[in-house]
């Protein structure tokens, strides 16, 4: 794992767990059932690698730091994660479910990823096109953040992405298919009075703004920062769920701003039901992008992808007609 450029060792991240769930370095070494130093070295290396302190003290004994309590779910989803892959993968002759022998030894097929931030149009148009060319036992479809299809298709790990992009130059052949204007989403009962810069200032001040962290808020950082300077926005909620922004918008709290194809379709629709505003030349679109890796193209995987995944997405919706 690297975290900030820098190797993240397994056993630190299980010492990191440990002393924040005793509260005590000398408890979680007991635990783990090495010496004190060794537990104190650990988390020293584990510091340096990632570039911030991860406890301080306090008389209660250690306490996390604020970026500690920022860095340990995302330390614990890790180990869950492996923990995961392992149980369905594990040794031969375990007893275990039949679906996990059924995941874990399923044949190889054609991968394509789609952002889970774009509509469920988006993803009928990559099923359409992988059908137009495979099997429907051929290939398989996996949704993930944007970030983590980019590292797949960095990884070889992914034949072919959609995704919403905000950088020019990739590792891997892309190919731009379209581009989203950014839509405001606010509360019931509530209007953009005309899309203008001081219109759209004003309504923003009026909530809290939905921020949300982790992958999205890296990936999109450009054009947050540009909303946040430009609109001069200070009151914030963060969320790493689009259901709880949906739940803090509807009940009157928050607002925010998403790509407009998260929450309106090709004719303007809006596709859930808290009011949304698109806003043109208020703020830069954002690029909808197909990727082949090196393997998608030894796999089969052409440029004639990107295409029709373009016909489906842009034409008539896919599975109608």
């Amino acid at each position: 794992m690297t975290a900030s450029g820098a190797t993240v060792d397994l056993e630190a991240l299980h010492s990191f767990l440990a002393v924040a769930k005793h509260r005590s370095i000398s408890k979680a070494a007991a635990g783990l059932y090495v010496t004190q130093p060794t537990m104190s070295q650990r988390l020293r290396r584990l510091e340096e690698s990632l570039g911030f302190a991860l406890f301080e003290r306090d008389w209660t004994g250690v306490v996390l730091t604020h970026q500690g309590a920022y860095f340990l779910p995302y330390a614990a989803q890790l180990i869950r994660d492996l923990s995961n892959a392992s149980a369905v993968l594990g040794r031969k002759g375990t007893s275990k479910p039949r679906s996990f022998a059924e995941v874990a030894g399923h044949p190889h097929k054609v991968m394509f990823g789609v952002d889970n931030w774009l509509s469920e149009r988006s993803v009928r148009a990559v099923v359409s096109s992988a059908l137009s060319s495979y099997g429907a036992d051929e290939f398989r479809v996996t949704s993930r953040p944007a970030t983590t299809l980019i590292d797949l298709l960095e990884l070889n790990q992914l034949d072919a992405g959609l995704f919403y992009s905000t950088d020019p130059d990739y590792p891997f052949h892309t190919e731009v298919i379209g581009t989203e204007e950014m839509a405001v989403v606010h509360p019931p009962g509530t209007v953009l009075e005309e899309t203008s810069a001081p219109a759209l200032k004003e309504l923003l001040s009026c909530y809290r703004f939905v921020l949300f962290d982790n992958p999205v808020l890296t990936h999109h950082a450009r054009i947050t920062t540009t909303l946040i300077e430009t609109y001069e926005i200070s009151c914030f909620h963060v969320v790493d769920d689009y259901r709880t922004m949906h739940a803090l918008i509807r009940l009157g709290e928050c607002i925010t701003v998403v790509p407009a194809g998260a929450v309106l379709d090709d004719r303007g629709q809006r596709t859930t039901d808290l009011p949304s505003t698109p806003l043109p030349g208020l703020l830069p679109e954002i690029s909808v992008t197909v990727g082949v890796s090196d393997a998608g193209r030894d796999h089969g995987v052409t440029e004639a992808f990107a295409r029709s995944v373009a016909h489906f997405l842009h034409g008539d919706p896919p599975g109608t007609g």
